[in-house]
């Protein structure tokens, strides 16, 4: 289990950034936490594919278990129209009710 909050924390403090495959590039951050460190919800988000379309994606994991909980928010642009941050508005506010519901604050 340490091993899990080592690397929890080490992702979210460097801010972790990748680049998982040649034409993607992820970044990592944490959203917020329940008031008792159990869940935490984390935000990947960049560009993937040659076409370089933004998406965003939340998960809420449950620290404690070592797994994620509830449905994923996938938000992702398919025209040139959206920009990366509007994409992470977009997630960001759909994924309210879950974050609520795991008593989260962002």
């Amino acid at each position: 289990m340490k091993k899990l909050y080592t690397l929890i924390a080490a992702l979210l403090i460097s801010g972790a950034s990748s680049n998982l495959f040649a034409n993607t590039m992820v970044k990592v951050k944490a959203l917020g936490a329940s008031p008792k460190g159990q869940y935490v919800a984390i935000e990947e988000f960049g560009y993937k594919e040659s076409r370089k379309r933004p998406y965003s994606r939340i998960r809420v994991m449950n620290v404690w278990k070592n797994r994620y909980v509830g449905n994923p928010i996938n938000v992702s642009s398919d025209d040139d129209d959206m920009k990366l941050d509007q994409v992470r508005a977009e997630a960001k506010k759909l994924a309210k009710k879950n974050l609520k519901k795991f008593n989260i604050s962002t």
